[in-house]
């Protein structure tokens, strides 16, 4: 069992990033995404790095401790798949993954409003949760055919 907390200023500025083990959700769509934000927002508050960008829309580092004092750090982020979490390999980054993944997905959503640009299309997109409801809304440039990309 881990206890969860943001890492501090100086783990942060410590982190070198990367990961290789990466927890998803599976399956997944805009609304899961949306949703999944919402309950990071409710558990952690604002994330360590927000964009508009829908490919690094946000991140938070976070430190896992088990009950040894043993501490791992991961990132909950959303990245070019989707909602995220990453750490490095070993079976103790599984479990504190899959550990945080269920108590991210076990609260309830903030209430927020997130815009931005999936920047490879490109597509506005903006997600907003309200009374713990996602909504996403796209919009394609005038210019471009919505089916050729679906």
């Amino acid at each position: 069992m881990y206890k969860f907390r943001r890492a501090t200023d100086e783990e942060r500025n410590a982190w070198r990033g990367g990961t290789h083990h990466i927890w998803g959700l599976e399956p997944a769509g805009e609304n899961d995404f949306a949703l999944f934000f919402g309950k990071a927002i409710t558990i952690f508050g604002q994330p360590d790095e927000i964009s508009d960008d829908w490919e690094c829309m946000y991140s938070y580092l976070i430190i896992a401790e088990d009950e040894q004092g043993n501490e791992i750090l991961l990132e909950v982020y959303h990245g070019p798949s989707g909602s995220a979490i990453g750490g490095m390999d070993g079976d103790d980054y599984k479990q504190a993954s899959e550990e945080l993944g269920q108590l991210i997905l076990s609260a309830e959503p903030s209430d927020y409003e997130w815009e931005g640009v999936y920047y490879d299309i490109p597509v506005n997109i903006k997600y907003t949760v309200k009374d713990g409801k996602a909504y996403t809304e796209s919009s394609f440039p005038e210019d471009m055919d919505p089916e050729d990309f679906m």
